[in-house]
Parts: C-alpha cells; sequence; structure tokens
C-alpha cells in the first residue's frame, strides 16, 4: 500500500534516501551543468536540510519510492528534490506526490508554490506545466552568464 506523509521524528534513513535521490536524478549527471546541488549532500546535509524543511516520504509498504522538500518563504512554498524511484517514474508515483505537496500547501495557506529547473530538462519543465505551473523566470548559477535554472510558480 502506498502512503505519503511528512517525515516524522522516527525517520533515520538518510542513507536510503541519499540513494533514492541519487537513483532518481542520476539521468541529469551527463545532461545538466553546472552539476546538481544534490552531489553536495551527504547523510549529515539531508538530515539537517530535513530538520530545516518539510519532508515528505512516499512509501510502498516500508520500501521509500519518493520523496521532496518543501521550503517555507512565507506566502510562498518551494518545493525541492522531488524523486520518484527510478523504476516507477512515469507511473503517476510523482503525480501523487506532488498532488500530497499542493494540498499540505493548501491547508498551511500558502498562496503559492514554486520551484526550480535547470534548463536542459525540458520533460521536467513539461510535467509541472501539464500540472498548471508556469514559468516565472529564469536564474543562472553564480559564475554562469547564461540562464542554468527556470523558476516557476503555481498559484494555489
Amino acid at each position: 500500500m502506498i502512503t505519503i506523509a511528512v517525515r516524522d521524528e522516527d525517520f533515520h534513513d538518510w542513507k536510503g534516501l541519499l540513494s533514492l535521490l541519487h537513483e532518481a536524478f542520476a539521468y541529469m549527471d551527463a545532461r545538466i551543468d553546472p552539476p546538481s546541488s544534490l552531489h553536495l549532500l551527504n547523510e549529515e546535509t539531508i538530515a539537517r536540510k530535513a530538520q530545516e524543511e518539510t519532508l515528505l516520504l512516499m512509501r510502498d509498504d516500508n520500501q521509500l519510492i519518493g520523496c521532496c522538500f518543501l521550503k517555507d518563504m512565507g506566502q510562498k512554498m518551494y518545493l525541492g528534490k522531488l524523486a520518484v524511484k527510478p523504476s516507477l517514474q512515469k507511473s503517476g508515483v510523482g503525480q501523487r506526490l506532488l498532488d500530497y505537496a499542493i494540498d499540505y500547501c493548501r491547508e498551511l495557506g500558502k498562496d503559492i508554490i514554486e520551484l526550480q529547473s535547470r534548463v536542459e530538462l525540458t520533460e521536467v519543465h513539461n510535467f509541472f506545466h501539464r500540472r498548471g505551473f508556469r514559468q516565472t523566470g529564469t536564474t543562472a548559477h553564480e559564475g554562469y552568464d547564461r540562464p542554468t535554472s527556470l523558476t516557476m510558480e503555481l498559484e494555489l
């Protein structure tokens, strides 16, 4: 049975969470420049991130199959590191996780969900466009004179 919930204090499988993220984002490595910030995370830093942000965990029975982070930015919530186990991508699991995140943000009274997606990842842009997100800008990583990410928002 698939469940989605906000991380509770009993969750401490940072190694498993990092593994899920690395597996889910592996396809990006050869495509994006600069490299993903995921490579800067380790068990300690991801645990700290989960203390500072809301971590949603998706499980099939007890197996971790998806996650995302939500960072409170006042009336906005920043959605980051949305990941689904590769064998379940394009099966609707990501949509269920996103729907849960949207409902969670609405319950908190947020007006907007914001995210960033690398310019090279057009399939990711399409996933979010189909779900009502719109591009609101671009950003460039430090040292780059071209846009490296798109900013997208969903009005709640």
